[in-house]
């Protein structure tokens, strides 16, 4: 929170409503970061209470739109004003059901704004009471509205909805055209003001699940549980769900947001970075894929030569109608030798390089070198960067008399995994690169904390 900014616009908006007192205040705050939604939990009532306020509304001379808190993406559109300029009741009702639809409630800046305002406000004797009461709705886990003062509804009978930008552009039309009238963004020394293209209707109003960039390089900070950290480059995926009224999203936002977090990407800025990707791009789904190179040093089965081995992992977060998911994923290159091969032949059996896949929720910290460890321990034989020839053959005899199916890497890993409380959801896969068929062999389980599975054809 700009928190000059935000004073300065609460004195200016007490100035211009000499009526306003600390609940016409609180109320401004409030509708800022919480938007409409407390008003139309009830659409039907909601839409019938707009249709007869908009019928008795006597209409008057003015500005249709009054700004809020800067900053936010909302918007007071005054009823009477809106009626005199010919609008209409259902192009207000269909902007604000898309309000609803994009708008995201930000209780934790709400609270933080009211708890910078509110001891200013206090310092008004004749406003401490209310500032009190006014408290206990505002700290609460879950803040609470309040009504205009009486004297305000008086003086001022106001009558107003609150919309987002968003919803003005994407419904379009007489609100949007008064909108930019009104509000009209005045250019800078530096930068003149272009068509927002992205912004405009498309010719098919369809949809879009994810839109956003891919094979961005970036600099992250891994944990390592040997050294602490471990810096790599990762490839970045970021995207976001793309509403029918909109043409295209902004793909600078993406990078503009990463920037923000440069040289501190770890696992825990992910979450940070999605709610921050939800706030600017006012979406209801955001996501976040990293896929990096992640090194172990290993050490040779009997040389005891050390060298790093190349892993790759992932760090796949989202945030979908507010509730955030992370998984964590490894791809393990390991050797299999193939158990019919070796049954049906005299002499040697055909191994591959296989790799597993594994990614987990954890409802705990989860290191990669463990999922690492465990794909190795359930296939043939572990794969290394540097091996001499007393090393070849010690791998080689191990991985002969451990001979494993991808069916049986599979199996041995999930119940590996399965056995552990702080793993909630996993999936492994094991795809073999088969050195004497023209394909790979793969098998792959997912498990969810119930252990659902699918039956076996004989059950």
């Amino acid at each position: 929170m700009k928190t000059s900014k935000t004073i300065g616009f609460i004195e200016d908006y007490v100035k211009a409503h000499a009526n306003a007192g600390p609940r016409d205040i609180y109320k401004l705050v409030y509708q800022s970061f919480m938007g409409p939604e407390h008003l139309l939990l009830d659409l039907f009532h909601s839409k019938e209470a707009l249709s007869e306020e908009f019928e008795l509304a006597a209409p008057i001379c003015g500005p249709v739109f009054e700004e809020l808190v800067p900053g936010t993406d909302i918007l007071r559109v005054n009823i009477r004003a809106f009626k005199a300029k010919k609008g209409d009741c259902e192009t207000l009702w269909k902007t604000l059901k898309l309000t609803l639809s994009l708008f995201r409630p930000k209780p934790f800046e709400f609270t933080e704004t009211w708890r910078v305002l509110s001891p200013i406000l206090a310092q008004n004797a004749g406003w401490a009471k209310d500032i009190k009461l006014l408290d206990d709705l505002a700290y609460q886990s879950n803040p609470q509205p309040a009504h205009h003062s009486e004297k305000f509804r008086r003086e001022e009978n106001p009558s107003y909805r609150i919309v987002s930008k968003k919803a003005i552009e994407g419904i379009g039309g007489l609100l949007w055209e008064l909108h930019e009238k009104e509000i009209k963004k005045q250019p800078s020394a530096s930068r003149e003001i272009m068509p927002d293209v992205a912004g405009y209707r498309p010719e098919y109003e369809i949809d879009i699940e994810r839109v956003g960039i891919e094979y961005l390089d970036y600099p992250i900070v891994v944990l390592d549980k040997e050294n602490k950290k471990q810096s790599t480059v990762a490839k970045v995926r970021m995207s976001v769900d793309l509403p029918s009224c909109w043409r295209g999203t902004h793909m600078s936002r993406f990078i503009e947001i990463i920037n923000e977090y440069r040289g501190e990407i770890t696992f825990i800025q992910i979450k940070q970075i999605l709610e921050e990707v939800i706030r600017q791009f006012q979406a209801r789904a955001a996501h976040l894929t990293l896929e990096f190179p992640y090194f172990l040093e290993k050490i040779a089965p009997i040389s005891g030569l050390k060298s790093l081995m190349e892993y790759k992992a992932t760090f796949n977060g989202e945030i979908v109608e507010g509730k955030f998911d992370f998984k964590l994923g490894v791809k393990v290159p390991v050797t299999t030798l193939c158990p019919c091969s070796k049954e049906i032949s005299e002499n040697g059996a055909h191994s591959q390089r296989t790799h597993i896949g594994i990614e987990v929720i954890g409802e705990t910290f989860v290191w990669l070198e463990e999922l690492i460890e465990l794909g190795e321990k359930c296939a043939s034989s572990p794969v290394y960067a540097t091996l001499k020839r007393e090393d070849e053959k010690f791998v080689t005899e191990s991985a002969y008399a451990n001979p494993r199916f991808v069916e049986d890497v599979v199996r041995a890993v999930t119940k590996e995994l399965s056995s552990r409380t702080d793993i909630l959801w996993f999936r492994v896969r094991a795809s073999s690169n088969e050195s004497i068929h023209n394909h790979s062999a793969f098998a792959q389980i997912t498990r969810g904390k119930q252990g659902a599975r699918l039956k076996c054809h004989s059950e």
